[in-house]
């Protein structure tokens, strides 16, 4: 969010901390959860669709090309709902059978089912309703030499978990040449930190998880 405030809106890191501007992030959410609700209970379900098209159409203003250019990824996610919203609700909707209805209730399940999985670590927390919840690990890898390749990325200004060497952090490496970001889990950033150590060896590089929820580092 402080992003979108920043950047897009000009607005300076001081004002925004100090006015706690930040929580206007979980405006869209909330809104969009809401919307959504009331797509199952109200019967003007065409005008609430409006709704949620213009909240997808903000979105893409913001970090669409035409303005932050951010995360190229969820440009297509955007509008992919876009266009269900038109296509489901231009006309009225229709009633649903029971027996459509009975063949989808294993997939509901497994929507409320996995995320509590995730709390006993059988699950990505992930993708159970913390995407964008900044909960995940960040990792930071740590350059001991001039590697060919890694200069472009490094981050410009020293930091502490490298102990002044120069590093860069993968969320960033990710944003810049996938565009877009890296699955947060511990297995998953093993076997990246596995691939950069075969890749540079492990005499040019060391790899640190910081545990946002926890405040902990460990190398890998």
């Amino acid at each position: 969010m402080n992003t979108v405030l920043q950047e897009f809106f000009g607005l300076s890191l001081k004002n925004i901390l100090k006015f706690k501007l930040f929580f206007f992030g979980l405006l869209i959410p909330v809104i969009e959860i809401g919307l959504a609700v009331l797509l199952l209970v109200v019967k003007s379900k065409r005008i609430i669709s409006y709704f949620l098209i213009a909240i997808h159409i903000s979105i893409l203003i913001i970090i669409g090309p035409a303005g932050l250019g951010y995360n190229s990824v969820v440009w297509f996610w955007n509008l992919a709902l876009i266009f269900i919203l038109l296509i489901l609700y231009t006309s009225p909707v229709k009633y649903i059978g029971t027996k459509l209805m009975l063949k989808q209730f294993y997939c509901v399940v497994l929507w409320f089912l996995m995320p509590v999985l995730s709390f006993f670590g059988l699950w990505y927390q992930y993708f159970s309703f913390n995407l964008y919840s900044g909960k995940g690990y960040q990792m930071y890898v740590c350059v001991n030499k001039n590697v060919d390749g890694l200069k472009p990325y490094l981050e410009p200004v020293l930091g502490r978990f490298c102990k002044d060497k120069p590093y860069f952090i993968l969320q960033n490496w990710a944003m810049a040449e996938i565009k877009s970001a890296p699955l947060p889990e511990f297995e998953i950033y093993k076997k990246i930190s596995n691939e950069i150590k075969k890749k540079y060896g492990d005499k040019s590089v060391r790899v640190f998880l910081y545990n946002t929820r926890t405040k902990k580092t460990e190398e890998l």
